[in-house]
């Protein structure tokens, strides 16, 4: 290990937090498929914060004795696991969660301190009013992570899920819709797609009188992705039938791609305040957006994750894994491929060449395992049920489906809850859809010609992924997530507090949820949405943040 870094305080203090932030992420994403093994043992809470304990004995030691050998924080953490296992009665499962905890911390801390820029180097002492208050933003989103964890691993602890008291989210979990398409694909059942097999789903049908929801206490989720996106599902499925596992495991999965992306971009953005970006790479994992998508399993996270690295692999003239990165992100949830767009008008036909290869490759590995029936179902029933909002049509029904609609599809519904007249609003929405589609086209041929420095060219793709994907006719909050990542590195342009206030107001306006009534909170979701579609604008025809 490089001691410098040990003696930098802020490093140090950044490599703790990194590891106390992975903990509980890692616990509740072996613990589960463990006991499916192993069988029950201990509870998530007793694991979650049992690995917490592991993680800092370990990232103490690291620290402290920096000389000495990796085998003795491993030595050391695998006593405090023993000793967990022990007061917790957590079992062989806990055990070996606990030591595997142990083994990722050790290794992480001793392979991050030396990566860490040392730019981070002295901002302590620099700005003492400023480190006290990310002190605190830093630990309250360890314990927000440690609290969605627990509920991950119990969802009976509704009062640990990331808003206590918001019905929908204790029961709601987009992995349902992806098991079960799973499942019904492996059936070979004639269109995946077809309501019928969807009864109990929002939206639709209640389940048959005596037939039981394999995934109570959670209700069944809609599925609407094309079938390709059934190939990451392979984890998962030696845990087919144990849905609690395969939400854990769903969770780890996502969470640890989630660090790796944030990680990657972070160190590839350069110039003057690019640590910045590093630093607020936790307080944007602890926002409750993000915590909220972790928990309900969206795969949102990831093809944000998975699209924004393609790009950067673009960039580092790495077109396959960039190709093979983007190409699952667009066979995924589709609205990635605006980057296609964007990058046919820079010229760069060999990225756009591996990526269309790559494309062909999973739709063939999809039709292998799956057969004809599945795209063929999607792209002659469901997509265009899709585009005209067929598939969503619950976004008309009751307040909440309405207000909380990000997309430009969903402002007449917004104005006629709050009393507007209006005559036909599936007419408005399906024009305004036509109109935006148009619009996005045109700023994605704009947005090739920018040019800029890494930042510039990362906030453009942000901003690009963000407006195509509030172009679906249902855009829920978790769109959102992409411009609270490209607020991340705004903040590298800061220099003032105006532009400081600014950006605060920006964030909070898009992560809190008011309790207000109804025709205020209408009010408010349509700030919401303008501010989501305009500030991306804004950032791809403006190059600098005032």
């Amino acid at each position: 290990m490089n001691h410098d870094a040990t003696r930098s305080p802020e490093r140090a203090a950044f490599g703790a937090l990194s590891a106390l932030l992975l903990a509980p992420v890692i616990a509740q994403g072996v613990w589960h498929p463990l006991q499916h093994v192993f069988g029950s043992a201990g509870s998530a809470s007793a694991i979650t914060w049992a690995a917490l304990a592991v993680a800092a004995v370990v990232v103490l030691l690291q620290l402290v004795l920096p000389r000495r050998k990796l085998a003795l924080s491993l030595a050391l953490g695998s006593l405090v696991a023993v000793a967990a296992r022990v007061a917790g009665s957590l079992g062989l499962p806990g055990l070996l969660t606990l030591i595997c905890v142990d083994v990722a911390t050790a290794f992480l801390v001793q392979w991050l301190l030396p990566q860490l820029p040392t730019s981070l180097d002295g901002l302590g002492k620099r700005h003492r009013l400023l480190t006290g208050l990310y002190v605190v933003l830093a630990l309250a989103a360890v314990v927000s992570m440690a609290r969605v964890s627990v509920f991950i691993g119990d969802p009976t602890r509704v009062d640990q899920q990331v808003v206590p008291g918001e019905k929908f989210l204790e029961t709601h979990s987009c992995l349902t819709a992806y098991v079960h398409a799973a499942k019904l694909s492996q059936q070979r059942v004639d269109n995946l797609y077809a309501e019928q097999w969807w009864h109990g789903a929002h939206g639709l049908p209640p389940l048959p009188a005596g037939v039981e929801n394999p995934y109570r206490p959670f209700l069944l989720d809609y599925y609407a992705y094309p079938p390709p996106f059934l190939l990451i599902m392979a984890p998962l499925a030696p845990l087919a039938g144990d849905f609690p596992a395969q939400r854990a495991l769903w969770f780890g999965i996502n969470g640890l791609l989630l660090a790796v992306g944030l990680w990657i971009l972070a160190r590839w953005v350069d110039g003057p305040g690019s640590h910045r970006v590093l630093l607020l790479a936790p307080v944007f994992l602890g926002s409750l957006p993000v915590l909220g998508t972790l928990q309900i399993g969206n795969f949102q996270i990831a093809v944000v994750m998975l699209s924004i690295l393609a790009m950067v692999a673009f960039h580092q003239d790495r077109n396959v894994i960039g190709g093979a990165l983007l190409a699952f992100a667009i066979l995924s949830k589709i609205s990635p491929g605006i980057f296609g767009v964007y990058l046919l008008a820079q010229r760069r036909f060999r990225s756009a060449a591996w990526t269309a290869g790559f494309g062909v490759f999973f739709l063939l590995l999809s039709l292998l395992l799956h057969g004809v029936s599945p795209i063929q179902s999607f792209l002659t029933y469901t997509l265009t049920r899709i585009s005209s909002g067929e598939a969503f049509s619950f976004l008309a029904e009751g307040q909440f489906n309405v207000l909380t609609n990000m997309s430009l599809f969903g402002f007449p519904f917004k104005l006629q809850l709050l009393g507007v007249a209006v005559s036909d609003p599936w007419t408005v929405a399906r024009r305004l859809g036509r109109i935006y589609s148009v619009v996005l086209v045109l700023l994605a041929f704009f947005a090739a010609y920018r040019q800029g420095d890494r930042r510039t060219q990362a906030l453009t793709w942000m901003s690009l992924l963000v407006l195509s994907a509030l172009q679906s006719p249902f855009a829920p909050g978790y769109v959102i997530i992409g411009l609270l990542w490209a607020i991340t590195l705004l903040a590298v342009e800061v220099q003032s507090a105006r532009g400081a206030v600014t950006l605060l107001v920006l964030w909070i306006v898009l992560t809190i949820v008011p309790h207000l009534s109804v025709s205020l909170l209408g009010i408010f979701s349509i700030l919401q949405s303008a501010v989501t579609i305009g500030v991306p604008i804004w950032l791809i025809i403006h190059k600098r943040f005032p």
